[in-house]
């Protein structure tokens, strides 16, 4: 059974929505595209759908925090975007609304591993079963008096549904004692690890979750993330 989300564009300006990719700029700086090697950090990077926008927004803040909308400059993309609820922050007009279950809430956060100094994607929780409006994207300024330009077709947040519900009641309990592990073993893995590196090499023990000695460790739940998008 496909699980479904419900996403209304109410304008020929609506944001675009595709699931994230696992490419991020800086990881193929990385020598030999190292980062990608690390599989929870890549599986991380396609977790959700990427909200952007067909064209540059670029915008200005005096450094002044208060209420007022007047702090914040908007050069480029002013259809996409607005500054009216001040502090520091600037808003984006996706013309999207999300529609979702009673048992589904949509999450929105900053795109995984995406880094950027100037400012920063808020993460908040919408009510979408009936919060029938575009939903909520901002961003808090972090930098002042420093034109910040967000790329055309730029992942500006990411969304992504949960059960709050599976949530309640999860508990952490903190047991008094070591978990059992084969110290021998996490000796020999530790070895292999310095071994391969110093050759230049990858063990990939974690992505085939396997040690050392090439035995099964256990199961990933899924090594891939697989999202869709559709048109109806």
């Amino acid at each position: 059974m496909t699980n479904i989300i419900k996403v209304y564009p109410e304008s020929r300006n609506a944001a675009n929505i595709a699931q994230l990719p696992v490419k991020r700029q800086w990881m193929d700086e990385t020598p030999n595209k190292h980062a990608y090697q690390c599989m929870p950090l890549s599986l991380a990077n396609s977790l959700g759908w990427g909200i952007s926008f067909p064209e540059d927004i670029s915008f200005i803040w005096d450094g002044v925090c208060d209420t007022t909308p007047d702090h914040v400059k908007i050069l480029k993309g002013k259809k996409y975007c607005f500054a009216s609820r001040g502090n520091a922050t600037i808003s984006f007009n996706t013309y999207l609304t999300v529609v979702t279950e009673e048992d589904v809430t949509t999450l929105v956060m900053p795109v995984p591993n995406e880094f950027n100094e100037n400012a920063q994607c808020f993460t908040n929780l919408i009510s979408t079963s009936f919060h029938k409006a575009p939903i909520p994207i901002a961003w808090r300024i972090l930098k002042p008096n420093t034109e910040i330009t967000i790329p055309a077709a730029t992942p500006v947040a990411t969304i992504i549904p949960i059960s709050l519900n599976t949530l309640q009641d999860f508990e952490v309990k903190i047991k008094n004692y070591p978990y059992p592990i084969d110290r021998e073993q996490v000796k020999e893995d530790l070895e292999y690890y310095k071994k391969m590196t110093s050759l230049g090499k990858f063990t990939n023990l974690y992505r085939k979750a396997e040690n050392s000695r090439g035995e099964s460790v256990g199961n990933h739940e899924t090594r891939t993330i697989k999202l869709r998008t559709a048109t109806e």
